[in-house]
């Protein structure tokens, strides 16, 4: 949004590029042209040379830090005027004390809102302005007081045009008092601002101005002494107008001499009464934003959902200084309860009082999903409360309450409930806005708890899981193998003794069952061996991969030589792994390329690696360096939209009469590259090959998260 109605220069000073992109976009956005420095050399540098209308300066700088470079700006005749506005972490009263002392006009504490930087960035640009006006308006009176020593008539047409154009100002009560503080001009700003008309006041002594205390303390007096001391004073504070109403005002008073002294004063009023409003408010957000964030830190601390109301209920009481402070649950059936209480001695405890449904009807709760927030400074005054309700408060000596809904996922889940029982209570804006940030924080926290008993409840159950694999397995290596080996034992026995006597049938039959046998107990193997990575795994030790690439093609040197294949192995890293299962997944990578190979064309298997400076590619790394190692061959490959299917168990792409194998093989190579915590994935075309890319970190501990 566009806010400037002209283009106002503006000089930002900050080291960290985040904070400068950032302000940056928000004044430009706001109107306002940009410069930026990085250092105070610089800024001091580019302040000279642009004569900014405002400077932004960081504190902690390298170089020169903020403080010097602001008193070397003030000490310069060209920048001795700019404003300039410290932006800072530093809370401490001394910094500010030394800021101001410097010349500093202002301090915004980061982290760096942007409300309350444009806030201050109009105020000071206005102040800015107004000074200057001011200035201007002083230089003319003097030079018509130097006029005057020359020529009188020259001084009096002078004084008239001057004057005239005071009483065409609007936006400023411009009036001139004598050398005793009486009103002897008046203009149409001030009859606007102040109420007055010309007759009503002229002659009046301008203390009438001011509010009872302060006349009586002798404040107008004394504004008029400094004036006539240091030639001119400024000051802000309640003024009163004619029908006796205040406003907040900025007040320049002047003294105007002669050849015989002191003549009077010029006066310049403003009504500043909606800048001084919204100072305070962003005062009142920065308070409130302050309260949030502690009570926020406070109530996720937590992630058990007892902890989390207790603490809110706690917290909210000591903010809001309230006799009772609850959260209240809705149940399935409309009723609810008090699920948590932080009340003060003396009165009714409501914890785990039962609320009948009456209490809070289903009209109620619509509101409350809507986002209602109800507010009752008095229950015996309410007319738009039902009958039920009163009844129940009653029993608790309620006199007035504050009610916020919790909202979870588009449900109402609970209220905030705050009430007040000694006495009624108005309940101010500040107090309602925080109890619904911090409702919607306490949501936030439920979530979060929620979540974190849910991922308890799946992690319970993946233990039990766990659990029944392991059985599985026990099982599978013994009692699912028992029969198998029966079986296969009486099969080489009919083999043996009946060979001959059995018909062409009777040996394809046997030699049938012995197949079958054979594939059952390489699946069990698999099995046993994709359900013991994780419970019988090894701890990690110095891996040096290129050893276990020679161990594993040592291992497959007959097939190597029967497929007429070639494995050219790049360098490749040392890395913490588990020996025994890096072996087991270029075993199976290896091993696949060799057995999925093109008709009349020898495989041939290329292993290489690399080392990335992404540590970002696996969220689990730790941060650790990571290397790449890329498995390629130039066999049948695959459709690439089967690159999800042929990692999952007992998932294969071609018929056994083909390529044999139990299709676990992939599946228990991503399983050993996912307990690495690393990735594996794949790139292929049918009949261009495959390229299987396995990534992991170099370093790590250990596995356990």
């Amino acid at each position: 949004m566009r806010m400037a109605t002209t283009e106002h220069v503006i000089l930002i000073v900050d080291d960290t590029p985040a904070n400068l992109e950032v302000l940056f976009s928000f004044l430009t956005d706001c109107g306002f042209k940009i410069l930026i420095a990085e250092d105070g050399e610089s800024a001091l540098q580019k302040a000279e040379y642009a004569l900014p209308e405002l400077i932004l300066l960081d504190i902690v700088m390298p170089g020169i830090d903020g403080f010097e470079t602001c008193r070397r700006l003030k000490a310069q005749a060209a920048t001795r005027d700019i404003p300039v506005i410290f932006m800072t972490a530093l809370s401490e009263t001394v910094d500010k004390v030394r800021g101001l002392q410097v010349g500093a006009v202002d301090y915004i504490t980061k982290p760096l809102q942007h409300e309350e930087v444009l806030a201050r960035v109009q105020t000071h640009l206005r102040l800015r302005n107004l000074n200057k006006q001011l200035q201007a308006q002083n230089l003319q009176l003097e030079q018509e007081i130097k006029q005057r020593q020359q020529q009188e008539e020259a001084l009096r047409q002078s004084e008239e045009r001057f004057r005239l154009a005071i009483e065409g100002v609007k936006d400023y009560a411009i009036f001139m008092l004598d050398a005793e503080g009486c009103i002897v001009s008046w203009n149409t700003g001030a009859e606007r601002i102040k109420g007055y008309q010309a007759a009503e006041i002229i002659g009046r002594h301008f203390s009438c101005f001011y509010p009872e205390a302060d006349w009586q303390s002798g404040k107008p007096q004394q504004l008029l002494q400094i004036a006539a001391q240091e030639g001119q004073v400024k000051d802000e504070g309640w003024r009163v107008r004619k029908d006796g109403s205040r406003f907040w005002a900025d007040v320049a008073i002047a003294a105007l001499r002669d050849e015989k002294g002191l003549r009077g004063f010029s006066k310049v009023t403003r009504d500043i009464t909606e800048r001084k409003r919204a100072e305070e408010e962003l005062q009142r957000q920065y308070q409130r934003s302050q309260l949030f964030a502690e009570v926020t830190l406070k109530i996720r601390q937590s992630l058990q959902i007892g902890e989390v109301l207790q603490t809110a209920v706690t917290e909210v009481q000591k903010i809001l200084h309230a006799d009772r402070v609850l959260i209240y649950r809705f149940w399935s059936d409309g009723t609810g309860s008090s699920v948590a209480e932080a009340v003060l001695p003396g009165w009714v405890a409501i914890l785990g009082q039962k609320f009948p449904e009456e209490v809070f009807p289903e009209d109620y709760r619509q509101l409350y999903l809507q986002g209602r927030i109800c507010r009752i400074p008095d229950i015996e005054k309410e007319e738009n409360i039902s009958p039920c309700l009163v009844e129940f408060v009653r029993q608790f000596s309620v006199k007035a309450k504050l009610v916020v809904p919790i909202i979870i996922k588009q449900e109402l889940w609970g209220l905030l409930i705050a009430h007040q029982c000694a006495n009624s209570r108005y309940w101010t804006n500040f107090e309602t806005e925080l109890l619904r940030q911090l409702a919607d924080q306490i949501g936030i926290a439920l979530t979060q708890a929620q979540l974190l008993e849910q991922e308890t409840r799946f992690s319970q159950q993946l233990a039990r899981s766990n659990a029944e694999l392991q059985q599985f397995a026990s099982i599978a290596s013994h009692d699912l193998q028992e029969p198998l080996r029966k079986i296969q034992a009486f099969g080489n026995r009919l083999q043996d003794k009946y060979r001959d006597v059995l018909n062409e049938q009777g040996r394809d039959y046997i030699q049938r069952m012995q197949n079958a046998a054979h594939r059952m107990q390489t699946l069990i193997d698999d099995l046993l061996i994709f359900s013991r990575l994780t419970t019988r795994a090894q701890p990690l030790v110095s891996v040096v991969l290129a050893e276990v690439i020679t161990e594993v093609l040592s291992d497959l040197e007959v097939l190597i030589q029967q497929t007429g294949g070639r494995v050219d192995v790049s360098e490749l890293p040392t890395i913490s792994a588990d020996p025994l299962q890096m072996r087991q997944l270029f075993q199976n990578l290896i091993g696949n390329a060799l057995k999925f190979r093109r008709a009349n064309e020898p495989p041939c298997v290329k292993i290489s690696s690399q080392i990335i400076e992404q540590p970002q590619l696996i969220a689990d790394s730790g941060g650790a360096e990571l290397c790449q190692i890329a498995v390629e061959d130039n066999g049948i490959g695959f459709d690439a939209k089967y690159l999800d299917r042929i990692f999952q168990v007992f998932q294969r792409l071609h018929n056994r009469s083909e390529y044999e194998g139990t299709g676990m093989g992939l599946a228990i190579c991503r399983k050993i590259v996912e307990r690495h915590r690393g990735t594996l994935t794949a790139e292929s075309q049918p009949g261009q090959g495959a390229r299987f890319i396995i990534t992991l970190p170099v370093n790590q501990l250990s596995l356990d998260k």
